[in-house]
């Protein structure tokens, strides 16, 4: 059975699963990448506090919660 992923749209907070050195904390989502197969496709991340880039496959990505405003 396969799990389709959501598309994710630019500016939304994600966190990486298994991060690398370097790759913890929030991340925040760009564009799609051009090529990128429809199965799992690449994302261009900027880092929130140092604005670092990375490209990151949908499979690595974690949504983080986002805390709504209630009226």
């Amino acid at each position: 059975m396969r799990v389709r992923l959501r598309v994710l749209v630019p500016g939304i907070r994600v966190r990486l699963r298994r991060p690398g050195p370097g790759e913890r904390g929030a991340w925040i989502v760009g564009d799609r990448l051009v090529g990128s197969g429809p199965d799992d496709p690449a994302y261009e991340l900027r880092h929130k506090c140092s604005g670092r880039a990375r490209i990151q496959r949908r499979s690595r990505l974690r949504l983080t919660r986002t805390s709504s405003r209630r009226k």
